[in-house]
């Protein structure tokens, strides 16, 4: 059966971004729902020749994933409107270039606040006047200073996971506050074998130094109280061991180089004891 003209243009488009998925070490899938034109032209550019974006029907990205034997085709299933990446570049790399150089935005109002929103405690821009009645009508605290309007104490306005109504969005542009984060979201990367999801694409340097900081101080007390031998833990452990040794030596009155001074002080308290004397000279 002679295929239509619109399915033989999408086999064609499977088979040219799979021969071109094949072609690159790393694949980055991003969703590209309520991407600014600006932010994804701008990010194009900074990423250079590091990076190929490849726009296309979700079901042809699936498709071309799958023809390529990519472990990220079901993971287009996740994404709303996906944007392919293609790289030799590390994604770990190609994340901390794009969360280095992201903007932030006002929140408009429908838009779910992702942290809680701050109106920070100070004078603000505005004269008194109908100011005052709409910080009042959202629980601002407020003063005059200056000839100018201040917020009294700082104030949560809008908190995670709550929508802005009209009234607060306005409020927040004319303050200028710029709350949500605009980049690339870059939501599952892969080397081929293993998929990286966003929560861990995006972590900063210091996340991972810390983690690596607790993993240390853990294995280090554990391999100490287990009486594990390495080069970190052993002179703990020889210690551990002597102090335990020279307590033990000490309990039985056993007479070395080390417990002799211990022991002839124990002996001197024991003597001052029996004579009825709490003093040990």
């Amino acid at each position: 059966m002679k295929k239509s003209k619109g399915a033989a243009r999408k086999e064609e488009s499977v088979n040219k971004i799979a021969k071109m998925i094949s072609k690159y070490k790393y694949i980055l899938l991003s969703e590209a729902s309520g991407l600014p034109s600006s932010t994804l032209e701008r990010m194009r550019k900074l990423l250079g020749e590091k990076v190929l974006f490849l726009y296309a029907q979700k079901v042809i990205i699936y498709k071309a994933l799958q023809k390529a034997g990519s472990n990220l085709a079901e993971k287009v299933k996740e994404i709303k409107i996906p944007l392919l990446l293609l790289s030799n570049t590390d994604p770990f790399e190609i994340a901390k270039i794009i969360r280095e150089n992201k903007e932030y935005s006002k929140i408009k109002a429908g838009q779910v606040a992702v942290e809680d929103i701050i109106l920070p405690a100070g004078p603000t821009p505005f004269p008194p006047g109908p100011m005052l009645s709409q910080f009042s009508s959202i629980g601002v605290k407020t003063k005059t200073e200056g000839g100018k309007i201040s917020i009294v104490n700082d104030t949560v306005v809008l908190k995670k996971g709550e929508k802005a109504d009209e009234k607060i969005a306005a409020i927040l542009s004319s303050m200028d506050i710029r709350p949500n984060e605009v980049m690339i979201n870059i939501v599952f990367a892969t080397d081929g074998k293993v998929v990286f999801p966003h929560e861990l694409l995006f972590r900063s340097t210091e996340d991972y130094i810390n983690d690596i900081k607790d993993s240390f101080s853990r294995a280090f007390y554990l391999s100490i109280g287990a009486g594990i031998l390495n080069r970190y833990s052993i002179i703990p452990i020889i210690k551990k061991l002597y102090i335990g040794v020279r307590f033990l030596s000490v309990n039985r009155n056993i007479i070395t180089k080390s417990t002799i001074k211990d022991l002839l002080l124990k002996a001197a308290s024991q003597a001052a004891a029996l004579s009825g004397s709490s003093e040990v000279k």
